[in-house]
């Protein structure tokens, strides 16, 4: 019978992980109950943002967009931006990275695309 070694298996050990890993995974714990807790106490389709985002997102300029989208619906980032009266890029800039957060999407608006909120609510985890 031919010696040969076994593949190792896809599946990690469950005994062997980075304990930087296992904080990782307790805090997306920790930020999915808190979620859970506020839909269950009216509060439905909240993101929960890491501490450590928050400051992407909550900084005078971010924060005045994020007010304009709660309360209208610009056609176009570029609209947006006359209607806040700041650079086009700028607002580009803003709008891109508060996507990558998930905290905003865009629909097609023929041409160009609608910047929208992307949830109800968004929180950030508690600090304690």
């Amino acid at each position: 019978m031919p010696d040969f070694e076994e593949p190792p298996s896809s599946v990690p050990d469950p005994n062997e992980f980075e304990r930087e890993d296992a904080d990782i995974d307790d805090r997306l714990e920790f930020r999915a109950a808190f979620s859970e807790t506020l839909t269950k106490h009216g509060y439905p389709d909240t993101l929960v943002l890491a501490r450590e985002r928050a400051e992407e997102v909550f900084h005078d300029r971010r924060l005045e967009i994020l007010d304009y989208l709660n309360e209208h619906n610009p056609d176009s980032v570029r609209a947006l931006a006359q209607a806040l009266d700041y650079d086009k890029g700028v607002v580009s800039r803003d709008l891109q990275e508060l996507a990558q957060i998930d905290v905003i999407e865009y629909e097609d608006a023929g041409r160009s695309k609608a910047p929208r909120l992307k949830h109800s609510h968004v929180v950030v985890e508690p600090v304690v």
